[in-house]
């Protein structure tokens, strides 16, 4: 039976040399075929191989232009070959033809221009093949002087299945054969190791292979993620009607950046989406293409061009690139890595210009530091829309955790878990689910509920004198918050961690309040803001003499909220005691450069200052409100918006609903 198939199979190739043989004489014969020995190539090199059977199908059926006797062929290597692989095998093709020139084409245009000149070879009005990557931009004048521009169908099936019996490596599925199709040259000898079955690497791809979209254990992407939900169920909508011919690929979002903290699950959201939207999934990031091969800047370049290749041949598909902010800017970049990091963002914007066209291609960023990539990689037509991609409420908490414990899908006392998690990022909720089925695991059962409770540390209930602080200094921020105008407050809460539980922040209070969208702020605006963040501190200092560390003790606490408008007001908007305009001149995200630039240290702490003894004042000649509201926060641990109305100075007093009646919402 294999006689059989190898003999089939050699008959096959040999049928394409005798194809070309057949044909009208063509007026030069330098692509006239002559028969080679293709057991021993297979047996030589498997890239050798398959580029050698791809050239030949190219030759066979481009024979009449190819034969010309000026012509100039412009030939699109797959983005997971080598130019090298194939220029070795029309080697093997044009052994001691005279007359024919090859030219491997770079992957990119340097600053200071293309290394490469085509008039030298043009010239000598020789047959000219130049070989480029596929998705990579192509010399003008190859463009201009080119009779022929084909892609080498690379990998054929039938290709691979011959190498499989020539290297006695057995058959091959047509399945198994499609996914060894997809893999990088440099993997192929791996693949087919001489008197190895390719088929056991196959199913190991085959098992490796990403997440389809009927996979049952996707997240939800329609809910729990803030913008980034209403944003994917736009994104479906608009894909389904260009599907459908009703929309043009023009009116579909090209890209978009999701930023937020890190750990959220960005990655697991990504593939989510491309399932919901029936896309193919390309993913990677911008520290894998620096880490390509030797790290240089050809591979570099060459790795980035092989992902947007990659995701024009797989269209529709959705091209993932994590750790965005890696990426840079410009105009930050230091003075020895600047024309590394320049051509990089270069090669960057014209993948995502996609001057061929990327129509089937949404390019999706992520990254922790949107204010670190260069404004030119962000704006329409590339990553054009902005999303900000939260921690998990409490019902995608509950998704996440039934996605790492699928046998536990539809427990109430999970969701109720997860509910109690606030602040949890997607990788923390990973992390629980992992050890809870560790200690399962350990003694020899399924995973329970009980193991899930034994990983999670409860918060210890409160004791009064803390949890009237923590009244004290809700009541502080509504109060400031209210007089000052500076948004509708929907409701404030404390967790005494016994009858009420954090589920929306972690921490043990909040207040939550809606600011109006504002087309321009004064500076007046502003320094309501920061009165109303540091209200609650106030509010504390002024009645018990001193605050605790809650107001300062994250990135995202009051004070943190606070600074960094402050920066933004003497940076941004001039609005510091100096006139300046340096927007982006502060990282964030590096402390100590704060303490370096001296005047900007002194006008932000002049603000805060201000704010604080303002919001400290304010309280004062609120005394009596605020410590009003505090006990009726420690009695009723929640206060919506129409229940606050009878705290507030000069108003009437409305009656409340009895503990017990009480309904509480869960977030």
């Amino acid at each position: 039976m294999d006689k059989a198939l190898t003999d089939s199979l050699e008959r096959y190739i040999v049928k394409l040399q005798e194809a070309a043989e057949q044909l009208e004489r063509p007026r030069t014969n330098e692509f006239r075929l002559t028969k080679r020995n293709l057991p021993a190539i297979a047996r030589k090199s498997t890239t050798d191989f398959l580029a050698y059977c791809a050239m030949v199908a190219l030759f066979r059926r481009n024979i009449g232009a190819l034969s010309e006797p000026s012509c100039v062929a412009v030939i699109a290597v797959p983005s997971q070959w080598q130019l090298k692989d194939v220029h070795d095998a029309a080697n093997i093709i044009l052994k001691d033809k005279k007359g024919v020139k090859f030219c491997l084409h770079p992957t990119s245009k340097h600053k200071r221009g293309w290394e490469i000149d085509p008039a030298e070879l043009l010239e000598s009005g020789e047959k000219l093949i130049v070989f480029t990557q596929e998705g990579s931009v192509v010399h003008e004048d190859f463009e201009l002087a080119a009779t022929l521009f084909d892609r080498l169908a690379i990998c054929d099936i039938r290709h691979l299945k011959a190498l499989s019996i020539f290297r006695r490596c057995g058959t091959l599925t047509d399945a198994q054969a499609a996914v060894i199709a997809e893999q990088a040259s440099e993997r192929m000898e791996a693949i087919f190791r001489r008197d190895q079955p390719a088929s056991r690497a196959a199913m190991k791809l085959l098992k490796a292979a990403k997440v389809g979209p009927g996979d049952e254990r996707l997240l939800d992407v329609t809910k729990g993620f803030g913008q980034a939900s209403v944003w994917a169920g736009a994104l479906k909508n608009d894909l389904d009607q260009w599907r459908q011919g009703k929309l043009a690929w023009a009116e579909v979002d090209k890209g978009c950046l999701l930023y937020g903290p890190p750990g959220t699950g960005k990655t697991r959201f990504a593939a989510a989406l491309a399932a919901h939207c029936g896309l193919h999934l390309e993913a990677t990031s911008i520290p894998k293409w620096q880490s390509y091969k030797d790290g240089d800047l050809g591979d570099m370049l060459k790795a980035m061009y092989q992902a947007f290749g990659s995701a024009k041949q797989n269209a529709p598909c959705l091209l993932f690139l994590d750790e965005f902010d890696a990426i840079g800017d410009r105009a930050k970049f230091p003075s020895r890595h600047e024309t590394y990091s320049t051509t990089v963002v270069n090669a960057l914007l014209e993948c995502l210009d996609g001057t061929e066209g990327r129509e089937g291609v949404v390019v999706l960023g992520a990254c922790n530091y949107p204010e670190r990539i260069d404004p030119a990689l962000l704006r329409s037509g590339r990553l054009e829309k902005h999303v900000r991609f939260p921690l998990p409420d409490a019902l995608a908490r509950g998704e996440i955790l039934e996605f790492h414990l699928p046998s536990m899908v539809g427990d109430p006392a999970l969701k109720e878990i997860a509910a109690r998690l606030p602040g949890k990022s997607g990788a923390d909720l990973e992390r629980l689910a992992r050890d809870a089925r560790r200690l399962a695991r350990k003694q020899n059962r399924d995973v329970d509920i009980s193991d899930v409770r034994s990983q999670v540390q409860v918060p210890p209930p409160l004791d009064a004198k803390t949890l009237y602080r923590v009244a004290i200094h809700e009541a502080g921020h509504a109060l400031v918050s209210h007089a000052l105008m500076v948004g509708n407050i929907e409701w404030v809460e404390i967790y005494d961690n016994v009858e009420s539980f954090a589920t929306t922040v972690d921490a043990n209070g909040g207040m939550f309040i809606e600011r109006p969208a504002r087309d321009f702020l004064t500076r007046w605006d502003l320094m309501k803001i920061i009165t109303s963040d540091l209200a609650g501190a106030a509010a504390e200092d002024l009645i018990f003499g001193h605050r605790a560390n809650w107001s300062t003790g994250n990135k995202g606490s009051d004070f943190a909220s606070a600074t960094t408008l402050a920066i933004r007001m003497v940076t941004e908007y001039a609005f510091g005691n100096s006139l300046y305009y340096l927007p982006g001149s502060v990282d964030m995200a590096s402390p100590p450069k704060l303490w370096e630039d001296l005047p900007l240290r002194a006008d932000v702490t002049e603000i805060l200052q201000q704010q604080y003894q303002r919001a400290k004042d304010m309280l004062d000649g609120l005394k009596p409100a605020l410590l009003k509201l505090a006990d009726a926060l420690v009695k009723h641990k929640r206060l919506d918006a129409s229940q606050l109305k009878q705290y507030w100075p000069g108003s009437r007093k409305v009656a409340l609903p009895q503990p017990q009646t009480r309904r509480r919402r869960q977030h």
